[in-house]
């Protein structure tokens, strides 16, 4: 082209040189505005513009970027756009290309979040050492949450479901809103000072920075550290991450999963209780079996068997002595019969009336009740009774007192 003729652009041609330009002169760019005229087709994309009180700019967010808001886009809100500036060509008007959407506010609030949590692992509150197990067995568990929502519904027949027999203490709080930072402080204190909750579900379902902005609480985090029981935190979803998380002694990633977390499943408690009998048979058995196995080599040892020898050698002297007093105490009664017998047999001599038998008498009185000594009684007595071995007499005696003893030999 020669100097001073004019170059006639195609209208194509001067859109896609302005285009080039926008995107090589401002590239990645942030807007703060206000979202005005939104609408979402049916493709997913986000039309809108953004405006302030003197301008305004066309602004689309496509599906893909759409997906990944953590909030929901409305009219009115007050957002941060980053993107590429670029040109509509079909249009002809420049527009932002929005990668991300943040609600205006946001980075002041994350960068006040990153500096709390600097602030609060300095502290230790975040260290592994100090988090506490939880019990394989709990009695009773505490849930705070919003009685109303869903993560309340999904502990509930979780915990039925595993483990029906532990006791369910709910504390209903404000999960969102002003009032829930206070409110979830309140309950986990209380539950301290209950001092019989042995493990707590914090949890509330997903949303924005935010919807969960009360569990970014320093307050709540602090009331999580010194919580008399071990805390479960149950935030969110997934891919939400609060402080509440790393204060907690375990994390879930769920309501649901935070359940499973907290207490067993009854029929994995049942096969182990039956694992751990079998082992227990298993194990006495063992026990017994090797008892038995060195009872018998004690009985078999030489030790033990000297041992068993005198025991033995004892037992026969034993015997031989028992025999040797038996025969004693025989002979000892024996000659103890004789004796008596002999002792019995002079007795019988002794007896009045064998003598009466070999032919002597006794001479009573008259009454027969007194036996006269002498003949000076009988012949005083004059009247006098003999008694005889079978039998008795009357007489009368007369005559003089002979001063000689009669004899027993008979006259001739």
């Amino acid at each position: 082209m020669s100097f001073g003729e004019e170059r006639i652009f195609a209208v194509g041609e001067i859109n896609a040189l302005v285009r080039e330009m926008l995107e090589g002169e401002f590239g990645f760019v942030a807007i703060a505005g206000e979202v005005s005229n939104l609408r979402i087709p049916a493709s997913g994309h986000l039309y809108f513009k953004l405006k302030d009180a003197s301008a305004q700019i066309a602004a689309v967010c496509f599906r893909a970027d759409a997906r990944r808001l953590d909030f929901d886009l409305e009219d009115g809100a007050q957002v941060v756009a980053r993107g590429n500036l670029t040109l509509y060509d079909a249009q002809g008007s420049y527009q932002l290309v929005a990668r991300t959407l943040e609600p205006a506010g946001r980075g002041d609030l994350e960068r006040a979040l990153r500096l709390l949590i600097a602030r609060l692992k300095e502290e230790g509150l975040f260290d592994p050492a100090r988090k506490r197990p939880l019990p394989l067995y709990p009695k009773r568990l505490a849930v705070v949450t919003s009685p109303t929502g869903a993560a309340i519904r999904d502990i509930l027949s979780t915990v039925k479901r595993r483990f029906p027999c532990v006791e369910v203490l709910i504390v209903p709080v404000q999960v969102q809103g002003e009032a829930a930072p206070a409110q979830i402080v309140a309950a986990l204190d209380a539950i301290t000072a209950l001092g019989n909750v042995d493990v707590v579900i914090l949890g509330r379902g997903g949303g924005s920075i935010e919807d969960l902005a009360a569990f970014n609480d320093e307050a709540v985090v602090r009331a999580i550290h010194r919580c008399g029981a071990p805390v479960i935190s149950a935030v969110g979803h997934e891919s939400d991450v609060t402080v509440a998380d790393f204060v907690a002694d375990v994390r879930a990633a769920t309501p649901t999963m935070a359940a499973e977390i907290a207490v067993p499943e009854r029929d994995e408690v049942r096969a182990r209780i039956a694992g751990l009998e079998r082992a227990a048979g298993l194990t006495l058995t063992r026990r017994v079996d090797a008892a038995r196995r060195r009872a018998d080599a004690l009985t078999r040892s030489y030790a033990l068997g000297q041992v068993r020898g005198r025991i033995e050698h004892s037992m026969q002297r034993l015997d031989h002595a028992s025999h040797r007093c038996a025969r004693a105490a025989a002979m000892t009664l024996m000659h103890g019969r004789a004796q008596a017998g002999a002792l019995d047999a002079r007795l019988s001599g002794l007896d009045p009336r064998e003598v009466l038998r070999r032919g002597y008498a006794v001479v009573l009185d008259a009454a027969g009740t007194n036996a006269l000594s002498s003949a000076g009684d009988a012949i005083r007595a004059g009247e006098v009774q003999l008694l005889f071995h079978d039998g008795a007499a009357q007489a009368n005696v007369t005559g003089e007192a002979r001063l000689r003893a009669p004899t027993l030999e008979a006259s001739s």
